[in-house]
């Protein structure tokens, strides 16, 4: 029974994947944007470090803090969720109706969609930006301390980042069912998780009881996480901890979302016959 279960929400990934590489254009766009963003945020940095008398900021160097910008912008695009987005078409459209009406979980299908779009993004973005960013931040400017084991653990601390991030973004996606002003919403969401996660200034930067409070909540673990496991900055007792509360976070929020989703649904109208 939870075989079959599974199998039914397996072809909503498949879906997502196949409308993620339908849209060609689209990706084209991510990966110019992605590398413009990188090579912007790695010309900033730079100027900075030339003004740093110690060379090393938040904990890492030159080197690193250019892949440290050009993994943020690869890990961003990767678990970015389109679950809030989804859930204010749907609302706006009036589709909510028929998508509760039907047999399955709404949630589920969000989730699974979003995992779909995760493997095409991975495949067809992740793995050419990362694989050109370390070619060129080892060989041209001499980043060491990337381990093997540290690459393979990269993808599902990825993987775990996504499950955050949607988690998260069902939880704003409530707003859908009780405003209409959903672009602020999303800009404040794509904003808060933005510099809270360290995508767009490393944690290390903070203060150090920022930091402190900031890894009491999901956020880092929607961008830094990835990174600082890449870069080989963290003790294997952090890893262990850091997927340890990172699931835990995942649970919190899926709980708070559904019993939001409780009370949204109760203001769904439906009309038709």
């Amino acid at each position: 029974m939870a075989k079959g279960r599974i199998k039914r929400y397996l072809i909503f990934a498949k879906a997502g994947f196949q409308t993620l590489i339908a849209y060609r254009g689209a990706v084209l766009l991510w990966f110019v944007g992605a590398i413009i963003g990188a090579t912007l945020m790695g010309l900033l940095w730079w100027a900075i470090y030339s003004f740093s008398e110690s060379g090393v900021i938040g904990g890492f160097d030159y080197p690193q803090m250019l892949m440290y910008v050009i993994l943020s912008a690869a890990v961003f695009e990767i678990t970015v969720s389109s679950t809030m987005g989804s859930i204010t078409d749907d609302v706006r459209d009036g589709q909510i109706g028929m998508r509760l009406m039907k047999p399955i979980s709404y949630r589920a299908q969000l989730c699974f969609s979003n995992i779909g779009e995760f493997a095409g993004r991975m495949l067809i973005f992740g793995l050419p930006v990362i694989v050109g960013g370390t070619l060129t931040a080892v060989f041209g400017f001499g980043l060491t301390g990337i381990k093997w084991y540290n690459v393979l653990l990269f993808v599902p601390a990825c993987f775990i980042s996504l499950l955050v991030n949607e988690a998260y973004g069902f939880l704003f996606g409530q707003l859908a069912f009780r405003t209409q002003a959903m672009f602020g919403v999303h800009s404040m969401y794509m904003t808060l998780s933005g510099f809270l996660s360290g995508r767009m200034i490393p944690l290390g930067v903070f203060p150090a009881w920022a930091q402190t409070a900031l890894y009491c909540t999901p956020f880092p673990f929607m961008a830094s996480m990835p990174v600082r496991l890449f870069l080989g900055v963290m003790s294997w007792t952090e890893v262990l901890a850091g997927f340890a509360i990172a699931v835990a976070w995942i649970i919190v929020l899926d709980v708070i979302g559904w019993l939001l989703y409780k009370t949204s649904v109760r203001k769904v109208v439906v009309f038709g016959g």
